[in-house]
């Protein structure tokens, strides 16, 4: 049993269970006897009152028929000899008599002599049939005449329902005998009323009872039939039970009419027709009952019919002087039913609330206990760390609310701890976590104030104060008003102990509390006490101190209370302010990493400047201005501290892949340039022309031709030349644009020929040499053109996985050759000095920028930067670069990039192959890019609105370059 182990809740419930058991069984007991004593006394009374109702009801019934027998065995009107005496008129009489009493069918009188006369109420077709009746009578009067056996007269008169004479019919030789009737034979004797047994009525087929009486001056005998039905409904009379038996009886114990649930009735005298009901009351001995109990007016009990039954026996007083009695029976069942109902109610409904109770008193006993239950699933839950709310009713009883107490405290102090936790190490900004540290450390450890000192970056004896925090809203702490404090201070103390991360309680600077006073967090005149915790990293070197202020002195278990979670607070808090300042140095380390990337890109070619500078300072200007902007097409705009940093990222890297872009395209100022200009060359072929030329003017002058003539063509040859050369040396700026015409002019001169009498192979690389791929050996000298497309012009590419790579994922359509030097080539570049072969190499720039930045491990608040920096130059049409994007793929920090890197190169006054373009031309072609959807004409317009591109222009561009600008036409 020891080993048994119950919860309190149902050790409670069983006790609870057990006394309800004995209580409702006490109950029950007592419930029963007290129930069965008050049926007792009720039975008798409603006997009585069963009684009454029958007696009640048998007596109307039996009223009027007592009357008329009264009238008719006292007048002289009806003391004739024989039938014949009585008229019609009386007769009918009779009838209007019959009309109105419901328990008499007939009455009749049987005279001395034998005649007979009777009147009939015809109530049924069955009568009708008997006495010969026409359709519409109801009711026949009569008369018989005796004379001698079968020889008798029998006349009938039919009359209406208003009594008139419908129809009359003679009939002879009729056979009946009044003197053999038994009705006559009963009532000959019968001086006073008296009951015939009942029979069974030959006319009618219908059980009778007649009553008799003779007349107290003659002979005559007065008879009626009595409706054995209305006599049985008489008895029906009270609200008994169906089951009940009423007998109706005469004073002498001879059964009259016995009425039971059936609606039996019979003359139990009568044994020959009522076989079954009188066998049953013989075998029953219920005619022993009956006498037994005849005078007894009390009830009693007996057996019948293998049930018990109450009876009880009244006098009834009717027919004149002939007493009768009444008995009732009824099954106990029936007559105690009601209480014993009552009484099975009254224990269903005990057990039905022990039942009930049982489940009602566990519950009770588990409201009880739910405190403890609720504390131990706090501590259960404080074991696994979780220190979610419980709800919990607050106990009535002492201990039960005192540990309720304690376990609320434990878990609110824990769930703080734990939440300031999960702030600090989700906590980035190193200001914010020291701040919110203060806010809810002062709350767990019930503080006026708390501080922040932090060591100082000039002196590492100094500490300065860093934060002021109160939880008075009405306060406005003010840091600069706290004195700074020496690192021996209060650390004198601390460093002779052994763990320099104790903290202390009750330590003040005075200049201090000289702050906190003013600042109005405490009293003047008043005592202020202080807990200071200092903050030591790992490797115990001290980075601060975290304080807290108090109005009172600390001790006991609130200073035990405070102390505890001070100790654990000040090595988390130590920790996290590492763990951030470490954080905090390594994206300031990061920063720094990009932006010498960044001056990088930008030192390695000198006419670039500092574009990858600029571009991050005026996207960083739009973007803002797009987050504060209320218009629809920027109201999802809204950029966290990490979305700004990405920005950042992007935009400070848009450009990083240009460190593979060969320099000599980047700084490519004209369009023979590669690591030269080749333009030299040119010059030099066009020298040996003009050298040629004079030698063909002295060799023609030398064999004879005319100095003037011959000096007159050189010199207009010279001029040809050089201004041939002029021409092709304008063509090689990026300025001059290329029409057809100057096309088929650079053709026509490089139709001109030199004599080459140097092999060219020589002093040539490997490489070089590789390059140039001729079929045949040349013979020098040899005439070339001054201006050829050679083979070894002709770059090809170097395939390798990442170029593939970079081909397959990327739309831009790469040119067959890498690079095409041919002079004709380049010198027909349209526009500009950059070749489509130099232009895919600029372009390839993006491409090697998102690659280079997909590499990088990038945390998931920059994933994506390589979209936004790979993005600077898709254009809203779909037509832009390396992908190709359409518009509502180009998130809108790579739209506002674009805006940024063209309004940038637009502007630049250091661009090789061009000049700077003032203010109002940039934002010119700003617009046709807008119209054009290049760039996007919302944010086109808030750049304008804005005033951000002449905030831009006032701090970057030359003067000459600012220029009036109007913006309502762009708007």
């Amino acid at each position: 049993m020891q080993k048994i182990k119950l919860s309190l809740t149902n050790y409670t419930a069983i006790a609870f269970s057990v006394f309800l058991f004995i209580t409702i069984s006490i109950l029950i007991s007592i419930s029963y006897s007290r129930m069965s004593e008050m049926a007792q006394d009720t039975v008798s009374q409603q006997f009585q009152r069963y009684v009454d109702d029958i007696y009640t009801s048998v007596s109307d019934k039996y009223r009027p028929i007592t009357q008329i027998f009264g009238y008719l065995s006292t007048s002289s009107d009806w003391d004739n000899e024989k039938a014949s005496d009585i008229n019609l008129i009386k007769a009918i009489d009779l009838t209007r008599y019959l009309a109105k009493d419901t328990l008499t069918n007939s009455i009749y009188m049987g005279f001395p002599n034998g005649d007979l006369l009777g009147a009939h109420k015809l109530s049924s077709k069955t009568k009708q049939y008997y006495y010969d009746a026409p359709a519409h009578a109801k009711f026949v009067i009569e008369t018989l005449i005796y004379k001698e056996a079968d020889v008798n007269e029998l006349t009938r008169v039919y009359l209406s329902n208003k009594f008139n004479v419908i129809d009359t019919t003679v009939t002879k030789n009729d056979s009946l005998n009044v003197f053999e009737r038994t009705w006559y034979k009963i009532g000959v004797q019968s001086p006073n009323l008296a009951p015939t047994p009942m029979y069974k009525d030959l006319r009618t087929n219908e059980d009778s009872l007649t009553l008799v009486q003779k007349h107290q001056f003659s002979g005559v005998v007065i008879a009626a039939d009595l409706n054995i039905r209305t006599i049985v409904d008489s008895l029906k009379a009270s609200d008994l039970s169906d089951d009940a038996i009423r007998v109706l009886f005469g004073d002498k114990g001879q059964f009259v009419v016995y009425h039971n649930n059936n609606s039996h009735f019979s003359n139990f005298n009568d044994s020959a027709k009522n076989e079954d009901l009188n066998s049953l009351f013989k075998r029953e001995n219920f005619k022993v009952i009956i006498k037994h109990n005849l005078d007894k007016n009390k009830l009693f009990s007996f057996n019948f019919q293998d049930k018990e039954w109450f009876g009880q026996s009244h006098a009834i007083s009717f027919m004149q002087n002939n007493n009768a009695r009444l008995l009732i029976a009824v099954p106990k069942n029936s007559i105690l039913g009601s209480s014993k109902r009552m009484l099975q109610d009254t224990m269903l409904t005990l057990i039905s609330v022990g039942i009930l109770f049982i489940p009602l008193s566990w519950l009770f006993a588990r409201v009880l206990t739910r405190p403890l239950r609720t504390l131990s699933e706090q501590i259960k839950q404080v074991t696994a760390l979780d220190v979610s709310e419980i709800e919990t009713t607050q106990s009535n009883i002492k201990e039960i609310a005192e540990l309720q107490q304690s376990t609320s405290k434990m878990r609110t102090t824990l769930d703080d701890f734990l939440r300031l936790l999960t702030m600090l190490s989700n906590e980035q900004d190193i200001h914010s976590l020291l701040e919110k540290t203060c806010d809810k450390a002062s709350i767990m450890l019930d503080a006026d104030s708390a501080f922040v000192y932090l060591k100082s970056e000039e002196d590492d004896n100094i500490l300065e104060p860093y934060i002021l925090h109160t939880q008075n809203d009405s306060i406005k702490t003010d840091i600069s008003q706290c004195p700074s404090l020496s690192t021996q201070w209060p650390y004198e103390k601390l460093r002779n102990n052994v763990n320099v991360k104790d903290i202390q309680f009750n330590l003040i600077h005075p200049m201090l509390k000289t702050a906190l006073i003013k600042a109005g967090i405490h009293p003047e005149n008043s005592n202020v006490y202080t807990l200071t915790i200092p903050l030591v990293d790992r490797s115990g070197n001290i980075l601060g101190l975290l304080g807290f202020s108090y109005d009172e002195c600390l001790d006991g278990e609130e200073l035990t209370h405070v102390m505890g979670v001070a100790k654990t607070l000040s090595d988390f808090v130590s920790l996290s302010f590492e763990s951030q300042n470490l954080m905090a140095k390594q994206k300031e380390l990061l920063n720094s990493f990009i932006k010498l990337i960044a001056g990088a890109i930008d030192t390695k070619s000198p006419y670039t400047g500092a574009h990858c500078q600029r571009v991050p300072e005026l996207a960083s200007m739009l973007a803002a201005e797009a987050s504060k902007s209320t218009k629809t097409q920027f109201s999802k705009f809204n950029l966290d501290s990490k979305g700004w940093e990405q920005l950042n990222i992007a935009a400070w890297l848009h450009d990083c892949g240009k460190v593979t872009t060969p320099e000599y395209i980047i700084d490519k100022a004209t369009k023979l340039e590669t690591i030269y200009n080749r333009i030299n060359e040119i010059r030099m072929r066009f020298e040996v022309l003009i050298r040629d030329a004079q030698i063909q003017a002295l060799t023609a002058i030398s064999q004879g031709e005319c100095a003037k003539q011959t000096n007159n063509i050189l010199a207009e040859n010279i001029a040809q030349i050089e201004d041939d050369f002029a021409f092709i040396a304008k063509c090689n700026l990026g300025e001059h644009m290329i029409n057809d015409e100057a096309v088929d002019r650079i053709k026509s001169i490089s139709q001109q020929t030199w004599l080459r009498f140097l092999d060219d192979e020589l002093g040539l690389s490997p490489a070089e040499r590789a390059q140039k791929t001729r079929a045949t050996p040349v013979t020098l000298p040899i005439m070339e053109p001054v201006l050829s497309d050679r083979a070894e012009h002709l770059i090809s590419h170097i395939d390798n996985s990442l170029e593939l790579e970079a081909h397959l994922r990327f739309n831009m359509k790469r040119p067959l050759q890498r690079n095409n030097l041919g002079e004709l080539h380049n010198l027909m570049i349209q526009r500009g000095t950059i070749n489509a072969e130099e232009r895919y190499v600029i372009n390839h720039h993006v491409i090697q920028t998102i690659t280079m930045l997909e590499q990088l491990p990038l945390p998931a608040h920059l994933s994506r930067v390589p979209e936004i920096a790979g993005g600077h130059h898709e254009q809203l049409n779909g037509r832009g670069y390396p992908r190709g994007y359409q518009e509502d793929e180009i998130s809108l920090e790579a739209r506002i990039l674009a805006i940024a890197d063209v309004f940038e190169a637009l502007t630049a006054s250091d661009r090789p192959y061009k000049t700077a373009k003032s203010l109002s031309q940039s934002i010119k072609i700003l617009s046709f890019m807008s119209k054009d959807r290049h760039i996007d004409s919302d944010l086109f317009k808030l750049f304008l609105s804005s005033g951000i591109y002449l905030d831009y222009a006032q701090k970057y561009l030359k003067p000459e370059q600012i220029d009036h600008v109007d913006i309502t036409e762009y708007l």
